[in-house]
């Protein structure tokens, strides 16, 4: 880890487990004043180690699709690959925005209504950039889980914790209010109450209340800091794995396992070009590898193909459309 000690760990898995704990809450739990814990905060920040504190968001109960769109670019240098991810960057409708080493160039997550609506939007980006793109893949997001990061605990931290959220989720009624309230979150979750107050024009009591209800339906599903992963010793690695023979039972026995596996951040089921996405935050390409091996050792029956990317430079993560991208605290 760099730059870093036992403490600033300790702060960073209870960023993780919940980011909107106040200084007071944290400093309580690692042992640091409020006043140390703020500090030693905004120097992860000011490192760019802890790049913002998001909301991660149950848009499936809203009746929001999540699709990938993969790129693999031809004949486009440095400036046409920057010109290309900034076009995605923004983009209204994007969520995630990556360029990877591996298969593909580019990774653009979009959250939609619907297939046709997903379909417009590629279509003229593969209009505008046709002379760049010789190939392309797309996924839709079927079952997503949060993981809790394993890598910054100590031996002696509890099970950890995962959140999921499926495109079965039931739909959930909001408001303007709630809407509002979820852009403002998603990018921005340890904003104080009396600011989101005084942005929505309300009291601080009826903007947690609206809070605390969508934190109730499921909406809000947890607080976490996002972190930049060399910063923490890390790089981020993307295995997009082909399944066969998946009868129900295995295919749950496959999902529990990758679920369980330390340094995963996302896995995902998908439908489209391939069946599997599991995301990794990992100290090394080497350990990548051998995770990959495991998998196919303990499915050999399940596994028949995988990719990966190697993500080289996020340009966007946004959990809800619409987000606002920073707002001071």
């Amino acid at each position: 880890m760099l730059n870093m000690d036992k403490k600033d760990l300790k702060i960073l898995t209870e960023l993780d487990k919940d980011a909107r704990q106040s200084n007071q809450q944290i400093g309580r739990k690692v042992g640091l004043s409020k006043e140390v814990v703020k500090y030693r905060i905004d120097k992860l920040i000011e490192d760019k180690t802890i790049i913002r504190f998001h909301a991660v968001i149950n848009y499936f109960k809203l009746g929001i699709m999540k699709f990938k769109l993969y790129l693999r670019l031809t004949n486009a240098n440095k400036e046409k690959i920057e010109e290309i991810a900034n076009y995605f960057f923004r983009h209204k409708k994007t969520e995630w925005v990556v360029t990877t080493t591996g298969r593909w160039d580019l990774i653009v997550g979009f959250l939609v209504k619907n297939a046709n609506e997903f379909d417009d939007e590629i279509q003229i980006a593969m209009n505008k950039f046709s002379k760049s793109i010789i190939e392309k893949a797309v996924t839709t997001t079927l079952e997503l889980s949060h993981q809790s990061r394993e890598f910054l605990k100590d031996s002696e931290s509890k099970k950890r914790e995962i959140v999921y959220h499926t495109l079965k989720d039931p739909l959930a009624k909001v408001d303007d209010v709630d809407l509002e309230i979820l852009k403002i979150l998603v990018n921005n979750s340890r904003i104080p109450i009396t600011q989101i107050a005084s942005r929505l024009k309300t009291t601080a009591r009826i903007a947690q209340y609206k809070i605390d209800s969508l934190e109730k339906k499921k909406i809000i599903l947890a607080y976490k800091a996002q972190l930049d992963p060399p910063k923490v010793g890390r790089i981020f690695c993307k295995a997009l794995l082909y399944l066969t023979n998946t009868t129900q039972k295995r295919l749950e026995e496959f999902i529990l396992y990758t679920s369980s596996l330390k340094d995963a951040v996302w896995p995902q089921k998908v439908l489209g070009a391939w069946d599997f996405e599991l995301d990794f935050e990992l100290e090394s390409y080497d350990r990548f590898q051998e995770i990959l091996l495991e998998l196919k050792e303990k499915f050999p029956d399940l596994i028949k193909n995988h990719e990966f990317c190697i993500v080289s430079k996020e340009y966007k993560l946004d959990f809800f459309p619409g987000a606002y991208r920073e707002i001071t605290i």
